[in-house]
């Protein structure tokens, strides 16, 4: 070990002793992030942070109100200080599908393009800006679903190649059990300008849990789903396809958890990868000694799943993972859930991070400051920036109203 690394070691080991549990100092409380921008009720974040200009933090939102909500796009060049007013992403009249699950998603390729992608009129829209998020490019749709189906809760991914990924529900198939929806994928070729034929993935999927996306280091992508296996079971499962989605190996269920639930619990997976390990995190609620946010990883690209463990740990109510990687090698997690000390169990609803460690084992759950006004925490979204940086943004409520709000952290020992 060098001398600066056994000091900076010593500086987090001291700091650690100091504040014990944490490995993050975050800001005193969070803040309505976009109040100053003049954007009306922004809500159900996308967060990314820039891995080169460490300042700079995106974030992709619905504005507007309920019945006619737009896709907007915010652009911090001071670490999250300010945001610029609202670029609007979705077209002028259009009304985009934005809730919970369905929220917009965002996709920042370093040195590349930025992409939007979202659910309108019944469709997936994706939309690209090569101008560093100042305008974005005519939204182009990615379903070529028939006319009486219906198309939501997408995903994007871009892989090592640069090719584009969308993942979404859809309606389209008779053959599904009652109750259920398909798994459908499309690829573009040309950094998002247009999309393929649609493929469809899988059958009897959960109708209201976003499925996720993941690529292996050996030109895998994988696609997740809560699948509906018999008995209303429903687990955790992925494909993996080698040759750009035409094909998909037969599924394989990452964890069974064995939860029995008549009705969908409405909470995708989350998923990051760090060099040949991908990353799979979600909710369960099966029983007691498996309730909460589970964590499996694979080495093989989905071949086989570690076995699965519990991140959220004594955290009630424990919900909605969020995972990001660093560029030094740090996975993040987020999710919402209850102090099992304040209140018998039944304070608000707050936001918890975890550090996993490259080993697969993970620190204790850290609460993050809540705001001022005691808002819940609702659908956290976490961006794991450089030097030891993370931000946290989530939907809050601020004078009876839905915003968004920020929470900023380092890591002990980070500068």
């Amino acid at each position: 070990m060098t001398l600066a690394l056994a000091t900076a070691e010593s500086i987090l080991l001291a700091a650690c002793r100091k504040h014990p549990g944490t490995l993050y100092r975050f800001e005193p409380e969070p803040r309505a992030a976009l109040s100053e921008t003049g954007a009306a009720a922004p809500r159900y974040p996308a967060l990314a942070a820039d891995r080169v200009a460490s300042g700079t933090v995106f974030v992709l939102a619905a504005t507007g109100d309920e019945t006619n909500p737009a896709i907007s796009f915010f652009l911090s060049d001071d670490g999250g200080d300010s945001f610029g007013s609202p670029i609007r992403v979705s077209a002028p009249g259009s009304t985009a599908g934005a809730h919970g699950e369905n929220a917009p998603r965002l996709l920042v390729i370093d040195d590349g393009p930025i992409y939007a992608a979202w659910n309108e009129a019944e469709d997936i829209r994706v939309a690209r800006s090569d101008s560093f998020g100042a305008n974005f490019e005519a939204p182009v749709r990615v379903s070529d679903r028939p006319d009486s189906a219906w198309s939501g809760y997408v995903s994007i991914g871009a892989a090592p190649n640069g090719d584009l990924y969308a993942v979404w529900l859809d309606t389209r198939d008779a053959d599904n059990a009652a109750g259920t929806f398909s798994v459908y994928l499309a690829r573009s070729t040309n950094q998002g300008r247009s999309f393929g034929s649609n493929v469809r993935v899988a059958r009897d999927v959960c109708p209201c849990c976003r499925p996720a996306l993941a690529f292996g280091s050996g030109g895998e992508v994988l696609v997740f789903w809560r699948k509906v296996y018999p008995g209303s079971v429903r687990d955790m499962t992925a494909a993996v396809t080698r040759d750009g989605g035409r094909t998909f190996a037969p599924s394989r269920r990452i964890a069974e958890d064995g939860w029995r639930i008549e009705g969908c619990p409405d909470s995708g997976p989350a998923t990051a990868t760090v060099g040949r390990r991908i990353y799979a995190a979600w909710l369960t609620e099966a029983a007691p000694d498996r309730n909460g946010v589970r964590l499996s990883y694979t080495d093989d690209g989905g071949s086989t799943w570690s076995p699965a463990r519990t991140v959220s740990q004594k955290v009630l109510d424990a919900n909605y993972p969020s995972l990001s990687a660093a560029d030094d090698g740090r996975m993040v997690l987020a999710f919402q859930g209850r102090d099992p000390d304040r209140r018998g169990g039944w304070a608000p609803i707050g936001g918890y991070v975890v550090e996993i460690r490259p080993d697969g084992t993970f620190s204790a759950p850290e609460a993050l400051p809540a705001p001022a006004n005691h808002s819940s925490v609702n659908r956290p979204i976490v961006s794991a920036g450089p030097n030891g940086r993370v931000l946290v943004a989530w939907t809050g409520t601020e004078a009876g109203k839905q915003t968004i709000f920020l929470e900023r952290g380092r890591r002990w020992g980070a500068r």
